[in-house]
Parts: C-alpha cells; sequence; structure tokens
C-alpha cells in the first residue's frame, strides 16, 4: 500500500541506534485527533443511515426500532475493519493527515493491536449497557446499596480524568488507544510556523482540561456529602428496616391473562386507529399509555424506551417507570 510504504520509508531513513529520537514521527496534537474523530463520526453516521435504509426494506421499521444499537455497532465495526485492521488509514486520518502508529513512534502499530483495539473500542461500551439495562430489569427497585450507581460514578470518574489527561498531553483520544498503545503521528514534516499554531492550539486545550479538572473536583465534593448524609439515615432508619423485614410469603410473580386489542368488545372507548401500534403495526397488546396520552402495546414501549426514553410519536420524554399500562 503506498501510504504504508511511505510512512515505512519515512521511519526508515536512518538507521543508527543514537539517531532513534530523530527516527520518531512527529506526534499528532489534540486538534489534529479531535478533528479527525469529527470526520468519521460523520461518515460513521452516513453509513448507520443508509444501513437503516436497507434494513427497513428488508426488516421493516419494527427491526430498527429494536436494535438501534446493534446496528450502530455493526457500522463502527464495518469502518474500521475495512481500514484500520488492514493498515489504511480512515477517511478522518486522511484529512488530518495522521497515522496510527506504536506507542514510542518508531513504527505503524501492528495488526493484532489494531485488531484487539477495534473489539474492545466498539464492544465495551455496547457490553456494559447491556449488564446496566439487565441489572436494572432485576432489580426494578431502587438500588439499596448504591452499587450500581457508585459504579457507574467510578466509570465516568475514569473516562473524565483520561479525557483530562488527553487535554494536557494530546496523546490518547480514548482509554483503549492508550491500552493498546495506538498514538497517531503526522504523515507529514511539521514546519516552524505550523508549530507556533499548533502550540497555540495545545494551550487552549489545555484550558479545557482544567475546567473539566474544577468540575470533577466539584462533583467528587457532591458524591463524598451524599455518601455521608446517605450513612446518617441509614443508622437512623434501620430499626424500621427491621419491622419491614418481617413480612414474607409474598409471591415473586404474578400470571396475568394479555389483553388483546383484536378483540373488539375490550377497550371500546379506544377506537379505529388508535387500536393499531405504531411501533409493530398490529393490534395492540396489553395496552400502555405514555406520559403524552399515545397507546402503545406494554412490550414494544417499553422495549422502545430502554432504547429512547421518548414516546415514538411525539418525542415527548419517556422513561421506562412512567409508562402506564391500562387495565
Amino acid at each position: 500500500m503506498p501510504e504504508e510504504q511511505g510512512l515505512k520509508n519515512q521511519i526508515a531513513n536512518t538507521s543508527n541506534r543514537d539517531d532513534l529520537n530523530d527516527r520518531r514521527l512527529p506526534f499528532a496534537d489534540a486538534a489534529s485527533i479531535i478533528q479527525s474523530h469529527q470526520k468519521d463520526d460523520q461518515i460513521v453516521n452516513l453509513l448507520i443511515e443508509k444501513l437503516n435504509n436497507f434494513l427497513k426494506l428488508v426488516k421493516g421499521q419494527l427491526f430498527i426500532n429494536l436494535y438501534p444499537r446493534e446496528i450502530t455497532l455493526f457500522a463502527k465495526m464495518l469502518y474500521l475493519f475495512l481500514t484500520t485492521i488492514k493498515k489504511t488509514r480512515t477517511l478522518g486520518e486522511e484529512y488530518a493527515d495522521i497515522f496510527i502508529v506504536n506507542r514510542p513512534g518508531t513504527g505503524l502499530a501492528k495488526r493484532y493491536q489494531r485488531l484487539l483495539f477495534i473489539l474492545s473500542y466498539c464492544l465495551s461500551p455496547y457490553l456494559f449497557t447491556k449488564l446496566i439495562n439487565r441489572w436494572n430489569s432485576k432489580n426494578d427497585e431502587t438500588d439499596e446499596n448504591g452499587i450500581l450507581s457508585s459504579f457507574e460514578d467510578l466509570f465516568n470518574v475514569v473516562l473524565d480524568i483520561h479525557l483530562m489527561l488527553f487535554y494536557f498531553k494530546g496523546a490518547y483520544y480514548d482509554i483503549f488507544r492508550r491500552i493498546f498503545g495506538l498514538r497517531y503521528a503526522f504523515g507529514h514534516k511539521i514546519t516552524a510556523t505550523e508549530k507556533i499554531f499548533r502550540d497555540k492550539n495545545s494551550s487552549t486545550y489545555k484550558v479545557l482540561g482544567y475546567i473539566l479538572l474544577l468540575q470533577n473536583s466539584s462533583k467528587l465534593i457532591n458524591v463524598l456529602k451524599d455518601k455521608l448524609d446517605f450513612r446518617k439515615l441509614s443508622i437512623d432508619t434501620s430499626r424500621g428496616e427491621k419491622d419491614m423485614k418481617a413480612i414474607f410469603g409474598v409471591p415473586k410473580q404474578v400470571k396475568t391473562n394479555k389483553i388483546d386489542l383484536n378483540d373488539d368488545t375490550l377497550f371500546t372507548f379506544i377506537q379505529g386507529a388508535s387500536r393499531t401500534c405504531i411501533l409493530c403495526l398490529s393490534k395492540i397488546v396489553d395496552p400502555s399509555c405514555a406520559p403524552c396520552g399515545h397507546l402503545y402495546c406494554w412490550d414494544c414501549i417499553l422495549n422502545w424506551c430502554n432504547e429512547k426514553p421518548e414516546c415514538p410519536l411525539c418525542r415527548q420524554k419517556c422513561h421506562p417507570q412512567q409508562i402506564l399500562p391500562i387495565k
């Protein structure tokens, strides 16, 4: 490949170990990396749109409504497998004229590093979201011990710290690039004028890093304060909780008959097209009402709101706990 061979020739200009620093490619700055990722995001969004149009013809709108995250995941992996895994630049990397190189910047990253990065970069957020949703479905009541909220807070803190490091150093845009040692380097020589310009841009991102540091410090203080208040409250209410635990013999699950609006004798106050769910395009089963008043099948609207917390028709905010079954 011409661009890969050109980069290798640039690396191999000097073979003396004493000249290792001269052989290292100039690392890309934060502005170029962000510019590259913004361009790639535009391409991925375009690819998702094309996939949605294709799947709408093949599988129907309901499939797209039920699996938006899976479609996004497939589009990202397809784009990266067609570019990064083949050691060719993405359109965003070409736009910013940067390459993926190894940690010291002395050569291109290995193929196995790229593969591990793609798998972790694409699958980790998807699997994390799945685990959170599964946890929420198994724990309908509030998280008494605060395990889930604490884990999410810790995860967000780690992401914020990593983003701060990126703003300060301009090295690794995401955690998985840091883990697998994938850095960006320019594909051209940096002139003195360009270096001055890029140094000014880097100072701007450092300011953003300090702002993020202040925000997280404020969050940390509030979290510690809430934990102390919660601990005090739990001690005060422990006696009442012991009394509540005396209740036993409550059945775990109650079987209910489904309400199918194919039966015209049921819920006659719901008339005409209102008896059809726009998500599955069938007669409503177990009618459920969103806060805005629109009616859907219980399973359809619940699955929709787990992915997008809004009404499919009017886009008003609609969280799963706000859905009311009509009995």
